[in-house]
């Protein structure tokens, strides 16, 4: 399955299971993102670190889904641990939007210290 969620300590990990993250599979991210968030999580880590290229179709479901958790009174983190898509995030200002995250544990941890 290219999109994965698990639950740890009542934080849900949405797991991103691509090298490339674009338009072709940004339609059905959201998807997927828009499922999990109805079960109203208030934590929500989206983990990008499989992920080599991330395109602003994928950058724009990820969007989408801080809103959606925004408006439920959640939070969420995402976790980029390559320098591609972590450059996206740089030149489009989304690293100051999003809480970015290297690895999975740093981010799990964020929530457990807010």
């Amino acid at each position: 399955m290219i999109f994965t969620s698990e639950e740890r300590d009542g934080i849900v990990i949405v797991n991103v299971n691509l090298s490339r993250a674009t338009m072709d599979s940004a339609p059905q991210f959201r998807t997927f993102l828009l499922d999990v968030i109805e079960q109203n999580p208030s934590k929500v880590i989206a983990n990008l670190s499989a992920v080599d290229f991330l395109d602003s179709s994928f950058l724009g479901a990820l969007v989408f889904g801080l809103k959606k958790i925004i408006s439920g009174q959640g939070e969420m983190r995402i976790v980029i641990a390559k320098e591609a898509p972590s450059g996206i995030m740089s030149l489009t200002k989304m690293d100051q939007v999003f809480q970015i995250f290297k690895d999975l544990d740093e981010a799990i941890e964020s929530f457990r210290q807010s």
